[in-house]
């Protein structure tokens, strides 16, 4: 029986309509920009709860290294991974948790604009949200000084005795620079550009000298610490907004920065004045082996604290006489007082504000950015490990040279000056078949082992006093190589020059591994972990061939062996590779140096601004949430009504 058409029912009609003049509504809305949340001047502080991680989820791990393999970088290299994973689990995924976060860690509102900063930071596809611990670590003394001092120290330092140039935002714009007499202002000038318009006016002092040049004495610098957490308050409703200050017109107050000359003299007569009482520094008398314990494996000696290995509270008097920085620097001008100057690097005893190495941002310059056509898969690299450079470090003379860290590592790989009395430590199997994967310590002669497997040199042979030419006999320069072409061995060793190296980034980038021994930090320190994504090495070098041994393996009847087998690590140094690449990739790009320029830049402008303790956003998040959740599914339905 065939059906009959009856009259249309009237509501499917009206349902069609208001569905329609909906989905209408929502995109004119969306198109348009109605109710933008983030002009709200003022906003209520809401409660948050805590972040937390399921302990089962960090154990599980497809990339730690074998159980049955004890030797102690195996057992590092697992602590460390389980460590980087917690970390990565516990990043934000979303503005309400990163605020939360910003309150629980340091009892604060995040400065204003920081929805702003938010949103620039997601455009760029910021991985880590969280990883700002420096910015905070460098600025809370700061707190303890008022704002008004703070800016007159700035104005007091545009002399020529400061050494520094004075950088400044106008208007939302990067204006003028005063004393540009470094190229590193002109790159930080091009940092500051992309961020101006979300500015208030600023003026910043940046240090255009090598090495770093705060040293506050401990005791006040807790006195300043104290102030800064007596005062934290996270008041229930805020200004979004910067105050306006006529930096050009203040009342001029006399301030000294109290900049004297130390080139060239003992850093560590200074240094020690930054670290407790009660550190290795203060107290040289202490035993220097229950000092190494704190950061050194005890039976290998391999670095188990990146950070401490670094730290001259801990380690200063024993690297005093082997680091140029600390023995023979060439240019130190430092100040004892707590001056808001900004650096590329500092030693952990310094206060100086760090910001993202000029190097790692100017793509112009060939000699430190990553150039990808030099490089190629693990497999077909030259299985050694790689180091050019100058003869940096501090000051070379014919009293000194041989102790500054550059020349130290290439006497120390010279196979044919090393000769067959010098021994160093490595780690060995017990077997020869390494079937119960146990080690010894094990002393092992080098100098054959280094002609095969390290390749390094001098590039160039420069700044010595009075010249150079006392080195003619002692030190030769081989070629350099294009810095692409480093990328064809598998393991590349980051050595500090006159301060840090501006290579380490590009080394992080390749499918190389990188070996790292340093006294210097820099701002992306707390991104990195040791064993996950490079090989720490100590400072004096000792632990080198233990760290080769273990990766290139060592035969038992090699010449020089002395009858010691180390199986070889092939397959973990390429993981290490691969983790650091992946890592860097997402953490380290240009992108991630302006997100956290643009970070640094709204907590110094708090801290110089007069009305500090009653500014900053105070929401909970959930409006600049809801409007990432409203731009995809407005998204999705311009989509489906453009069909």
């Amino acid at each position: 029986m065939a059906a009959t058409n009856g009259p249309l029912r009237p509501w499917p009609i009206f349902l069609l309509a208001f569905c329609g003049a909906c989905l209408f509504i929502i995109n004119i809305i969306l198109i348009t920009g109605v109710d933008v949340k983030g002009r709200v001047s003022k906003i209520i502080v809401r409660p948050h709860k805590p972040f937390h991680i399921p302990p089962d989820a960090i154990n599980e791990d497809s990339d730690l290294p074998d159980e049955i393999d004890r030797h102690p970088i195996v057992a590092l290299t697992r602590d460390q991974l389980k460590k980087f994973k917690k970390h990565k689990l516990s990043q934000s995924s979303s503005f309400s948790q990163v605020i939360a976060k910003y309150r629980l860690k340091y009892g604060r509102h995040p400065p204003p604009k920081f929805d702003e900063w938010y949103r620039f930071a997601r455009k760029r596809k910021c991985a880590n949200l969280d990883d700002f611990d420096q910015i905070m670590d460098d600025l809370r003394p700061f707190y303890g000084i008022p704002p008004a001092e703070i800016r007159a120290m700035v104005r007091a330092m545009d002399t020529p005795k400061s050494r520094v140039s004075i950088l400044r935002i106008r208007s939302n714009k990067v204006a003028e620079t005063l004393r540009p007499d470094a190229w590193r202002a002109g790159i930080f000038a091009k940092m500051l550009g992309v961020i101006a318009e979300y500015l208030p006016d600023l003026d910043i002092a940046m240090n255009y000298l090598d090495e770093p040049r705060v040293v506050v004495p401990w005791e006040e610098l807790q006195e300043r610490l104290a102030i800064e957490q007596k005062n934290r308050v996270q008041p229930a409703e805020t200004v979004n907004e910067f105050s306006k200050i006529d930096w050009d017109n203040a009342t001029k107050v006399e301030v000294d920065p109290g900049f004297f000359e130390f080139s060239g003299m003992n850093y560590m007569d200074i240094a020690s004045k930054g670290c407790p009482p009660g550190s290795y520094a203060r107290r040289p008398e202490l035993d220097i082996k229950r000092i190494e314990s704190t950061y050194k494996d005890p039976v290998g000696g391999f670095i188990r604290d990146f950070n401490r290995s670094s730290d001259l509270c801990t380690m200063g008097p024993t690297l005093s006489n082997l680091h140029g920085f600390l023995f023979s620097s060439s240019t130190t001008v430092p100040s004892q007082k707590l001056i808001p100057i900004f650096g590329e690097c500092k030693v952990n005893v310094n206060n100086d504000i760090l910001f993202p190495a000029n190097k790692y941002y100017d793509p112009d310059d060939t000699r430190y950015a990553y150039d990808p056509s030099g490089d190629g898969p693990w497999h077909e690299k030259t299985d050694q490990m790689f180091w050019r450079g100058v003869t940096s470090g501090g000051v070379q003379n014919n009293a000194t040279y041989m102790n500054l860290q550059r020349h130290r590592f290439v006497a120390m790989t010279n196979g044919t000056k090393l000769g067959n009395d010098t021994t160093y430590t490595i780690m060995a199997a017990i077997s020869e078949d390494n079937a119960i994967g146990e080690y010894t310590p094990t002393y092992f002669h080098p100098a054959n082992f280094a002609k095969v497997a390290t390749d390094v040199a001098f590039s160039e042979i420069v700044w010595c006093v009075p010249n150079c030419d006392f080195l003619a006999d002692k030190l030769s320069a081989r070629p350099g190589l294009a810095f692409k072409d480093s990328f064809k061995y598998k393991y590349l060793v980051d050595i500090d020059g006159h301060s840090f190296s501006g290579r380490w980034h590009a080394f992080l980038k390749s499918h190389s591994m990188g070996i790292k021994a340093t006294i210097f930090k820099e701002w992306h320190d707390q991104r990195l972990f040791e064993w996950v994504h490079f090989a720490p090495m100590d400072n004096r070098f000792d632990d080198l061939y233990a760290l080769l041994t273990y990766f290139m393996g060592l035969e038992k009847g090699a010449e020089g062996s002395d009858g010691a087998y180390v199986p070889r690590h092939d397959t973990e140094a390429k993981r290490i590779a691969d983790r650091s690449r992946e890592w860097a990739t997402q953490v380290l790009r240009k992108e991630d140096v302006e997100i956290y320029m643009f970070r640094l830049m709204l907590e110094y402008a708090r801290v110089v601004d007069d009305n500090r303790d009653h500014i900053g956003y105070s929401g909970d998040g959930s409006e600049v949430d809801a409007e990432e959740k409203d731009g995809w599914w407005g998204r999705k339905q311009r989509r489906w009504w453009s069909r």
